[in-house]
């Protein structure tokens, strides 16, 4: 098909030398650091090495062998059909145009730090398939193109939003990691195309971007070319989020359908279009959907410095963090389920309303066995939290990112890289368990309709390395810890490299060696859970301020040699959630450092039910690394108390009170991220205290 080519007006040379970070910021006044490139950091060794490894060698290959295989009609096929150059009809979901984009991020990233010509050829061979697929004006969703739908907006649900928005975003993120404009000035036609017909079409359109990844991609757009239209759609979508709610006339900041709203045309809860992001009090729908709008929300502020928006995040952001997120970092309980809000604060105010699907419904409602905790949605959050965390400089997000990077998101994916689930429930009946969604009971390689969490925990996890360090004006964050060689530049044009040298999240200890000079400061995280943290350099003590969930600095003159040694103690603890979580009562959850543990059935010595068992609150905890076990991991060995209730009269599926019998049983917890990849055996995160 004949496309509509844009030429980018923009300083082409000053932007493909700009770093090559995650989101590039450097013109973001509003940011309080700067991300590094990912050619400006090497991982050497350890747990990241190991599994960006495994995601090069493993996910990358297959995910490329399945989206490019034209007898199963995987995606980079769709686009063949719709640019007509071969027949044939759509194949997949409606969001399949999504996988190739993703793997293009994947791609990008790895060229950008290994040099890899073979990656970079096999994004050159499908680029032009792409922009061949593109129509005239600029539209191109190959679920309508290519025969899937009917014709153009016909429906939300068809996703045309959604995969031009990872479009933009690949679009950009191929130009700043490749200095090729072939795939951006696709985008750019797209995102021109999108700005156009929210402005002609207010009325329909509201209701299309409500998984909004629309959002991120349009600044990305702005950042990548300085094209002001991309930064104009993506403020123009945030602005338009609930923006058909005015209220009614008793109450003009809040109302529901039917109750005399004025301009109402729809929205729903489940979509966060139903109340303005400025006005929004709770975290209530989908995760991703959520995530999605959130992070976009702040790459939205970053670039405007509206404070309106950053107020409301940080609001949200507390909502979610303090009432409906999982030991895990996972943040999408429900299945299905109707949402409740309490709009005033007041119980008398509290209605059951629009179904949500994949989310947040109400304030504790955690539950394990029926748990969803998409993987998206997962890498949603951890996006959001990295974004705000440039916004504001504060620990606490990069603490949820750790969280969610070493629980929920890793949990998504086999150990060796070869399959994947969307599901991440916190306890698991075994092979028998029923699932409440699409999921299947295993884990499994993605199919015609499994493919958005394969693709988003593959891209994210091939730039793991550019989420350790960011810069501000002489001083060098740090904000995860993985062995790695960093040679960079402070805001202010001064070099830094060195040497981080750590077996972490296994063994708290970290040293830096300074392998540069200047007079700097560097600032450490010191995580949440890390009490008693201690700091030296030169082997020294260093008194600084060392308060968990904040970042300790040491400003001084340093010169090559220099060593840094943080040591973050690595104790068991039991923890105990919000009495307001009812499926937690009684029960206590495992973490050493980062890492959340669970029980696997195969781990109990001896024949024991895993129903119960009971761990002592006196609980004495032996740490053991196993190189061999599931890729590498430290488990939790402690004796459990087994009681075997002694009552037998059963009054339905009750058992009468009896005195029962106990002896104590040798346990293993393994990290909760590796769970499911022994056969399928029954686990918990959270066990009952005795």
């Amino acid at each position: 098909m004949k496309i509509q080519v844009t030429i980018v007006v923009c300083l082409v040379e000053m932007i493909c030398t700009a770093n090559k970070g995650l989101i590039e910021i450097s013109g973001s006044n509003s940011a309080v650091m700067q991300n590094v490139g990912l050619d400006e950091v090497t991982l050497t060794d350890g747990f990241w090495k190991e599994r960006q490894e495994v995601n090069r060698k493993t996910s990358f290959e297959l995910l490329w062998k399945l989206a490019t295989d034209d007898k199963k009609g995987y995606s980079l096929n769709n686009f063949k059909v719709a640019a007509g150059m071969k027949p044939g009809k759509y194949q997949g979901v409606s969001w399949e145009d999504a996988w190739l984009y993703k793997w293009i991020d994947t791609a990008s990233y790895i060229y950008a730090s290994t040099g890899d010509t073979e990656v970079l050829d096999r994004i050159d061979s499908v680029v032009p398939v792409i922009a061949a697929a593109q129509e005239e004006d600029g539209y191109i969703a190959t679920q309508v193109s290519a025969g899937k739908h009917g014709g153009r907006w016909l429906s939300p649900e068809n996703h045309e939003l959604y995969t031009m928005g990872h479009l933009l975003t690949a679009g950009a993120v191929h130009y700043r990691m490749t200095g090729k404009t072939n795939l951006l000035d696709v985008a750019v036609n797209a995102s021109d195309f999108c700005l156009e017909r929210f402005k002609s079409h207010p009325d329909t359109m509201w209701e299309y971007p409500f998984n909004p990844s629309i959002i991120m991609g349009a600044v990305e757009l702005y950042r990548a070319t300085g094209n002001r239209n991309a930064l104009e759609l993506a403020k123009y979508v945030v602005d338009l989020r609930g923006a058909t709610y005015e209220g009614t006339d008793e109450s003009p900041e809040w109302g529901r359908p039917g109750w005399g709203m004025k301009n109402y045309l729809g929205g729903a809860d489940n979509y966060q279009n139903y109340i303005p992001l400025r006005k929004e009090t709770e975290v209530v729908g989908h995760a991703v959907f959520f995530t999605y709008l959130y992070a976009g929300a702040t790459d939205v502020y970053l670039e405007t410095g509206d404070r309106s928006l950053l107020d409301a995040l940080e609001h949200l952001w507390g909502d979610l963090t303090e009432k409906k997120m999982y030991v895990t970092g996972g943040i999408s309980p429900v299945h299905k389920s109707p949402a409740t809000r309490n709009p005033y604060g007041d119980e008398r105010k509290i209605y059951v309303g629009d179904p949500v699907y994949e989310g947040v419904v109400a304030p504790y409602e955690l539950p394990n066995a029926s748990a969803y905790n998409e993987t998206c949605g997962m890498v949603g959050n951890m996006m959001w939290n990295w974004r705000m965390l440039h916004a504001t400089g504060d620990a606490r997000y990069a603490d949820v990112m750790e969280l969610s990077w070493f629980n929920s998101i890793l949990s998504g994916m086999e150990v060796d890289g070869a399959s994947w689930s969307y599901t991440n429930p916190l306890r698991w009946h075994g092979k028998e368990h029923e699932l409440l969604s699409h999921d299947l009971r295993n884990r499994h390689v993605p199919g015609l309709d499994q493919i958005c969490c394969p693709t988003n925990l593959m891209r994210n996890l091939a730039a793991y390395h550019a989420y350790l360090y960011s810069v501000s004006k002489n001083t060098l964050w740090l904000h995860h810890y993985a062995s790695s060689k960093l040679n960079s530049q402070l805001l202010g044009g001064m070099e830094v490299k060195l040497n981080q040298e750590t077996q972490y999240p296994w063994d708290g200890k970290i040293r830096l060696t300074l392998e540069s000079e200047g007079e700097f400061s560097i600032r450490m995280r010191i995580p949440g859970w890390a009490e008693g943290a201690s700091l030296k350099v030169n082997g020294k003590t260093v008194k600084v301020e060392m308060n968990p969930g904040t970042y300790a600095e040491i400003s001084r003159p340093w010169k090559q040699g220099d060593v840094v040694e943080l040591n973050l103690p690595m104790n068991v603890r039991m923890l105990v959630a919000d009495y307001r979580v009812e499926a937690c009562r009684g029960q206590v959850a495992l973490k050493r450092g980062p890492v959340v543990y669970c029980l696997e059935s195969n781990d109990i010595a001896g024949d024991y039910s895993f129903e119960d068992l009971q761990i002592p609150m006196n609980a004495k905890w032996e740490v053991e690394f196993r190189p061999e076990l599931l890729g590498g991991v430290s488990v939790l060995k402690t004796k459990a108390i087994v009681e075997q209730p002694a009552g037998k009269n059963m009054i339905g599926g009750y058992r009468a009170l009896g005195e029962p019998s106990r002896e104590e049983v040798a346990i293993e917890l393994i990290p909760y991220f590796s769970w499911n990849n022994r056969e399928e055996p029954k686990m918990s995160v959270w066990l009952p205290v005795k």
